[in-house]
């Protein structure tokens, strides 16, 4: 995969609401895809195919993620502000976890990143109540 080409990492979503998502990112040029558990422990460089990662010979035995969550890849801030206004006014559900790729996440599995963006929710929602 070319790294610098639009991409969306979709986890755990459901099924409706996931192919709005790939007719959504289709006509934006972005293409979709959907992990597996048995990649939830591949560093994220390697399922972005970034160059230096080599997968991990270990599969991924336990549950899969209680939430849905969605990692963007590729995208500036001008496609970023399209995708998210064109999905808001597209009457899709929310996916609360959701991350973009970053120098320093592309070494985490994708639990780590799901573990850090539930932290990262539940903080906001307790601050957003106080």
């Amino acid at each position: 995969m070319n790294s610098n080409q639009p991409a969306l990492y979709l986890y755990e979503v459901e099924q409706a609401k996931g192919q709005q998502i790939r007719q959504l990112a289709a006509g934006m040029g972005i293409k979709v895809h959907e992990v597996s558990p048995a990649d939830y422990l591949q560093p994220l460089g390697v399922l972005l195919a970034l160059p230096g990662f080599e997968r991990i010979p270990m599969r991924y035995g336990g549950p899969v993620l209680s939430d849905e969550m969605m990692l963007m890849s590729g995208f500036d801030d001008t496609l970023l502000s399209r995708f998210l206004s064109a999905y808001r006014h597209a009457n899709i559900p929310p996916i609360p976890l959701k991350a973009g790729v970053t120098p320093h996440n592309i070494f985490w599995t994708s639990l780590q990143l799901h573990q850090e963006l539930q932290e990262e929710h539940r903080m906001m929602q307790v601050r957003d109540k106080g």
